[in-house]
């Protein structure tokens, strides 16, 4: 049995602190996000994720290409049948049909393994394990996706800025770069936006100061702020400084 390193509730802890503390300690395994309706894993090795696998009928190949229309429904209905009959993958079955290429596969399963990743993003609440241990090794298609890039679209992907903001923490609460900012700055994909929402971080401004200062809008910039804390390139000053209330720069409301 694999040991638990991790257990605990979605809602108090965000997926992507959880995805950050895993890949600063680069402990393989695999990620299990449960709730009544069924559970979603991401694996992860190296630092990388490597795949995503789903319960939920609607992340299943066949529905994801159909969903998408990249397969008709006659095509996917003569899947289903060589899969029942033949004990195929749905992939495989999909490529003997001229359905997919081989090349079109690949692709097709890597968009279907983020999308389960970048929805995991919008769950509000569940339970949240992980497991240490090797999985998926044997894997054909494998994403090896840095876990920091993860973080980043992840939480590009977040609909709801108001729940980051929760995270952040008050308007008044001022941000400083972290003592290894300019070490890590070189290693991360960070965006243009996101990097000049960095440069307003100066130790004096307050978070709704940050989002007044940048040029992006209020919804983006949290999401920006946010993910430069996670990543460790800022960090929260032990400062807190009024805030009179205006007219310009408010939070997501």
């Amino acid at each position: 049995m694999p040991d638990y390193i991790f257990k605990g509730s979605l809602a108090e802890n965000p997926l992507p602190e959880i995805l950050q503390k895993i890949n600063y300690y680069k402990v393989p395994g695999v990620l299990t996000v449960s709730s009544h309706l069924g559970s979603k894993q991401v694996f992860i090795s190296g630092g990388n994720v490597i795949f995503a696998s789903s319960t939920f009928d609607n992340d299943r190949l066949g529905e994801f290409l159909l969903r998408e229309g990249r397969i008709s429904h006659d095509q996917y209905e003569r899947s289903v049948q060589i899969m029942r009959t033949a004990g195929k993958r749905q992939g495989t079955a999909l490529v003997e049909l001229g359905a997919l290429t081989a090349q079109g596969l690949l692709q097709a399963v890597k968009d279907q393994v983020t999308g389960i990743i970048w929805s995991l993003f919008n769950w509000p609440e569940g339970t949240v394990t992980f497991a240490v241990g090797k999985f998926k090794d044997d894997e054909i298609i494998k994403l090896n996706l840095d876990t920091r890039q993860v973080i980043l679209l992840g939480i590009q992907a977040i609909e709801d800025p108001k729940r980051i903001v929760k995270w952040l923490g008050r308007k008044e609460e001022v941000f400083e770069l972290s003592d290894n900012a300019l070490a890590l700055l070189p290693s991360l994909p960070l965006s243009v936006e996101a990097r000049q929402v960095l440069r307003l971080v100066d130790g004096v401004r307050t978070f709704l100061g940050i989002l007044q200062a940048a040029p992006a809008d209020s919804g983006e910039c949290v999401k920006h702020v946010y993910a430069l804390y996670t990543l460790g390139l800022i960090r929260k000053k032990n400062t807190v400084i009024k805030i009179v209330a205006g007219t310009k720069g408010t939070l997501p409301p």
